[in-house]
């Protein structure tokens, strides 16, 4: 599947948008607005990101705009469109709403997140962060939830994530006092899987890596399917090995992480505009 970031959106054209307030039903639970799978797929895609994570984010976004986003409604349309832009850095995050405030229909970007311009940190050391789940549940007191930064980090990174390669190898480092939080264990793993991957060879086909810490990574070499190398697999490393890099005489792992297509970006960062 392939996605293109268009500098204009088909539901927003043709029709006059006022500026409005949040729906007062989207208010009342920014945390279970329906959020279809084709918008997953294209947001992940946007990114260049592992859909399963994209998910997660993707709440993580839909809860802030409602919340603090700038509204506009169209009586004529029956939608509403909520973005996140600066006039610097463009339009950053724009979901287009149905009447009820309760349904997405569309989600737009002028940039992936490896190319935004607004700078992030990484959540103070020793913070409570938190993701929500694909679906319902509002953030732990106390907690904070580092969408900005854990999107241009994953968006950034040079290798995609299979999920249970995140908690294989959480489970791998976990102490026993406390399981990791997903935002905590992706990082984590991902630090420790680039570093890993650029082991690889270029040329396409399955690869066993040692990554001489008593851990066996398997990484996925196929640009068919997408331009970063997919970590699909670790666990502990038995005997020892000649070679840190061996090709996997079998497919290994069965491939279950869904991909999106690498969008072309356009040269110029076009911001949408509203009629």
């Amino acid at each position: 599947m392939t996605y293109r970031i268009k500098p204009h959106s088909r539901l927003l054209n043709g029709a006059a948008w006022e500026p409005c307030e949040a729906p007062v039903t989207a208010l009342r639970a920014p945390h279970t607005m329906y959020v279809s799978p084709a918008i997953k797929g294209a947001f992940a895609a946007i990114h260049r990101i592992d859909t399963w994570f994209g998910a997660r984010l993707l709440r993580a976004i839909t809860m802030h705009l409602i919340v603090s986003g700038s509204w506009r409604h169209s009586a004529e349309r029956g939608l509403y469109c909520v973005r996140d832009q600066s006039r610097k850095h463009g339009l950053c995050h724009q979901m287009v709403v149905g009447s009820t405030g309760l349904h997405a229909y569309e989600y737009r970007t002028s940039h992936a997140a490896a190319r935004c311009g607004l700078s992030v940190n990484p959540p103070p050391e020793g913070a409570r962060s938190w993701l929500p789940p694909v679906r319902g549940d509002l953030p732990p007191a106390g907690s904070i939830v580092p969408w900005r930064y854990l999107l241009s980090f994953s968006s950034s990174l040079p290798v995609r994530l299979s999920e249970d390669v995140v908690w294989a190898y959480t489970r791998h480092v976990d102490s026993g006092a406390s399981p990791m939080e997903l935002a905590d264990a992706y990082v984590a793993t991902a630090q420790c899987a680039a570093a890993v991957a650029a082991l690889a060879p270029t040329q396409p086909g399955p690869y066993e890596v040692s990554d001489g810490d008593g851990l066996m990574w398997q990484v996925l070499v196929d640009q068919r399917i997408h331009e970063k190398p997919l970590v699909r697999g670790v666990r502990p490393s038995v005997g020892r090995f000649e070679r840190p890099v061996r090709r996997m005489r079998s497919a290994g792992v069965p491939f279950r992480v869904a991909i999106g297509g690498r969008p072309p970006f356009p040269e110029r960062r076009d911001t949408q505009r509203m009629p």
